[in-house]
C-alpha cells in the first residue's frame, strides 16, 4: 500500500473510531446534571456506563467474525446506523428507562465500530509497523475522552445535558455518510472467505488461551480506567473543585496516552516483551489510584502521573492480538478483546458506584480501582511467562481450489498458517 494511501486509511479509521470514543465517554462529564435532573442514584449513573457494554459481551465476537467474513464496509455501515439510532433515543429520553434503552442500542453499534477499526488496521499494515500504527490509533480514545470531559460539562452548564449528546448524534450521522459514500478502504480479498459465519463460530473454542490472556489484560485495565473516568470528576467536585476543572483533572488519564501512545507503540515494535510495559504501567497505576483519596499532593501532579503510566497499556495490548491469531482471523481476536473489555466496563463502574452508595465515600471505590489495575499486571506476567507455545487448530476450509483443514502453529514470535 502506498504511503499516502496508508495515511488516508489510518486517518479515516481514527475518525471512524472517534464515534465510539465520544458515544461511550459522553456521559461521565454529565453525570452530576443527569443525577440531579432525573433523580437517580450514583449506582444507576454508573450503570449507564456499564449497560453500554452489556450487549458487547454477546455481540463482540459475532461482530468480529461478521467483519472477517463480510468485510469492514458492510458491517461498519450497519454499526454506524445502530449507533445513530441509539444516540438519538438518548438525546430525547425523558426517563431513566429510555436512557438505558438508548445506551444499550448505541452500545451494540459503537462497540462493533471498536472491533472493526483495529481489524482493518491489522490487515492493512505490516506487522513490523503495527505497534506504531496501534499507538497512533490508541490516541483516538484519549482524544475523544479529553474532548468530552473538557467540553461537554461546559456546554451542558450553558444549556442542557442533552445538547452535547445531540452533538454526538450529529457526528455519528456525518461519519455514517462518509463511511458509506467516501470510504477510502479497498476491501481486500478476504483470506477467510473459505469460511462462512456458522463454521467460523466453531473456532472460538480453538482460538487458544494466549488471546484470552491478552483479553483479560484489557478487561481489568478497563475496569480500572473506566471506573476512574466515570467517577473521578464527581470525586474532585466533592473536594471543592469546579465541574470544568474536575473534568480536566479526570481527563489527564487520557492526556498521557494522547502524548506518548505513538512512542509506546514504537517501543512495542522494537522490543518483543510488550507485556513488561503493560505490567509496569499497571503496577504504577494501581499505586496512584490508591493514593488519590489519601494524599494532599496537588491532583494535577497525581493526574499527570496516572496519564503517563496508563499510556503504557493500550498500544501493546492491541499489538499483541495479531500475534495470537492468523491475519485473516483478527476480527475474531478483537471481538474476544471487546467481549472482555465489556465485562470489565459492565462490572467496574457499577461496583465502584455501588460502593459509594453504601459508604458515602469514594475511598473504597479507589481501592477497587487499584485492585483492578494490580490484577491487570498479574495477567501481563502470566502472558509473558507463557508466551512461547505451539498449538494446532483445525477448522473447516472451503477454498476455491481445494478443501481441507487449516492448521495454526503459533507463538508470540512466530506464526505460521498452512493447509493440511
Amino acid at each position: 500500500m502506498k504511503q499516502s494511501s496508508s495515511l488516508n486509511v489510518l486517518l479515516f479509521i481514527c475518525a471512524f473510531m472517534l464515534v465510539f470514543a465520544i458515544v461511550f465517554q459522553g456521559f461521565p462529564p454529565l453525570f452530576s446534571l443527569i443525577i440531579s435532573d432525573l433523580d437517580i442514584s450514583h449506582a444507576q449513573a454508573g450503570a449507564l456506563m456499564s449497560l453500554f457494554a452489556l450487549p458487547g459481551i454477546l455481540i463482540s465476537i459475532p461482530g468480529g467474525l461478521l467483519a472477517d467474513v463480510y468485510g469492514a464496509k458492510t458491517v461498519g455501515t450497519l454499526a454506524l446506523i445502530i449507533t445513530l439510532v441509539g444516540s438519538v433515543i438518548v438525546v430525547f429520553s425523558g426517563s431513566y428507562s429510555m436512557l438505558v434503552l438508548g445506551r444499550l442500542i448505541s452500545g451494540i453499534g459503537a462497540l462493533t465500530v471498536s472491533i472493526i477499526a483495529p481489524q482493518v488496521l491489522s490487515k492493512q499494515f505490516a506487522k513490523d509497523k503495527l505497534g506504531q500504527v496501534m499507538g497512533i490509533f490508541n490516541m483516538v480514545m484519549p482524544l475523544g475522552t479529553i474532548i468530552t470531559l473538557n467540553a461537554f460539562g461546559l456546554i451542558a452548564s450553558l444549556s442542557s445535558w442533552r445538547v452535547p449528546l445531540l452533538l454526538v448524534s450529529t457526528y455519528s450521522l456525518v461519519m455514517l455518510v462518509l463511511f458509506y459514500f467516501k470510504n477510502p478502504l479497498v476491501e481486500q480479498q478476504q483470506a477467510a472467505r473459505h469460511l462462512n459465519f456458522t463454521s467460523s463460530l466453531s473456532m472460538i473454542r480453538s482460538a487458544g488461551w494466549p488471546i484470552w490472556l491478552v483479553a483479560a489484560i484489557w478487561m481489568m485495565y478497563n475496569a480500572a480506567s473506566i471506573s476512574y473516568l466515570s467517577f473521578a470528576g464527581d470525586y474532585f467536585v466533592s473536594q471543592g473543585y469546579s465541574v470544568s476543572y474536575a473534568g480536566f483533572l479526570t481527563s489527564l488519564l487520557m492526556v498521557g496516552a494522547l502524548l506518548i501512545s505513538a512512542f509506546v507503540g514504537s517501543l512495542t515494535d522494537k522490543y518483543s516483551n510488550a507485556e513488561y510495559l503493560i505490567a509496569i504501567g499497571s503496577i504504577a497505576l494501581a499505586f496512584l489510584l490508591w493514593l488519590v483519596p489519601r494524599t494532599s499532593l496537588n491532583p494535577l501532579l497525581i493526574g499527570s502521573l496516572i496519564g503517563i503510566f496508563a499510556a503504557l497499556i493500550p498500544a501493546p495490548t492491541f499489538a499483541l492480538v495479531p500475534k495470537c491469531l492468523p491475519r485473516e482471523l483478527t476480527g475474531l481476536g478483537y471481538g474476544i478483546l471487546s467481549t472482555c473489555l465489556n465485562i470489565g466496563v459492565l462490572v467496574g463502574p457499577y461496583v465502584v458506584g455501588l460502593s459509594y452508595d453504601r459508604t458515602s465515600s469514594y475511598l473504597p471505590g479507589f481501592n477497587l480501582m487499584a485492585v483492578f489495575s494490580l490484577v491487570t499486571a498479574v495477567f501481563a506476567f502470566f502472558s509473558s511467562a507463557n508466551k512461547s507455545v505451539s498449538r494446532r487448530i483445525n477448522f473447516p476450509a472451503k477454498a476455491a481450489v481445494d478443501s481441507g483443514s487449516y492448521w495454526l502453529s503459533y507463538s508470540y514470535k512466530n506464526i505460521k498458517v498452512g493447509m493440511i
